[in-house]
């Protein structure tokens, strides 16, 4: 190489040497321009994502802020009006303090074993028998509907006595599997259709339970319950 340099003039090395930082700018331009371009586009690509991602957090942040004083009240009164467990027990509380309130007698009253309905809507039902005046009955009847967990009537059979009347009544309560996942952290919050409010304002007004499972018993345990 350095034979060849000597061979050229005086002007054409200087030229050479003049050119050799331009090439060599040229050289790496191509080089970056290959393999950095795609890599800055990447990059660009990278930051727009993590961009959209941050405004849909700060959404939900916001919204959560802003419902966050009454969430928690409504997420028991929607899962006590269609609770994850069966509700028998509950239902029957609500139907014998509804007796009560009504001045009806109540009686008979037995649940029959759980079934599987559509859709993962599970199903108990609830027989018994009211005696009371026929006002009285009638008013009974129309409360069903307005006690949580949601029962529905499904039978009725009424008698006159001379007493007043007796009525034997089947209703069914419904139960369901809550939710096993919860949306991505990254999936935009969507605000409830004029049909979920409706019906959220509609599950608000039922009668609530005094309770919807039977807490565990509290009280130490006997180590020798056979002894004295």
């Amino acid at each position: 190489m350095q034979n060849v340099m000597k061979n050229l003039s005086e002007n054409v090395r200087r030229a050479v040497f003049a050119g050799a930082p331009l090439l060599i700018v040229i050289v790496l331009f191509m080089i970056v321009g290959k393999f950095g371009v795609p890599k800055v586009l990447e990059l660009r690509s990278q930051v727009k994502s993590a961009q959209k991602t941050e405004e849909k957090l700060t959404q939900k942040l916001n919204l959560l802020q802003t419902l966050s004083s009454d969430v928690a009240l409504k997420a028991n009164i929607v899962s006590s009006a269609l609770p994850d467990t069966n509700p028998a027990l509950a239902v029957m509380s609500q139907l014998k303090n509804l007796a009560l309130n009504q001045g009806v007698v109540l009686s008979e009253m037995r649940s029959s074993s759980a079934t599987g309905g559509t859709g993962g809507l599970n199903e108990v039902s609830i027989s018994f028998k009211l005696d009371g005046a026929r006002p009285q009955v009638n008013s009974y009847l129309a409360e069903i509907t307005k006690i949580a967990p949601i029962t529905t009537v499904r039978k009725i059979t009424i008698s006159e006595t001379a007493g007043g009347t007796s009525a034997d009544i089947g209703v069914v309560s419904y139960w369901a599997d809550f939710p096993k996942t919860i949306p991505a952290v990254t999936e935009p919050i969507t605000d409830f259709s004029p049909e979920d409010k409706k019906i959220l304002s509609n599950v608000s007004t039922l009668i609530q339970p005094t309770f919807m499972k039977i807490p565990p018993s509290s009280g130490d345990i006997n180590p020798n319950p056979f002894g004295q």
